[in-house]
């Protein structure tokens, strides 16, 4: 598994992340303009199926926020 990799694919694919590996989950964290395009299924599942073919098992999305990409909570 390598997020660095995966991280590359998606850029290719038009989808600009951070990558983290958490063991075989894949936590890619987006822009707010990139999540909204996310909504598309075809680009779910492709952003999936990239996952995989990295070795990544589980995808979980994050959206970064405005004031902190860390934050659960703006603000907090």
């Amino acid at each position: 598994m390598s997020a660095p990799s995966l991280s590359q694919a998606l850029a290719a694919h038009g989808v600009e992340a951070r990558v983290e590996a958490r063991g075989a989950l894949a936590v890619i964290t987006v822009p707010n303009g990139v999540a909204e395009r996310l909504r598309d299924a075809a680009l779910r599942r492709a952003v999936v199926d990239l996952a995989a073919k990295h070795g990544f098992t589980t995808v979980a999305l994050e959206m970064a926020s405005a004031t902190d990409e860390r934050a659960a909570l703006s603000g907090h």
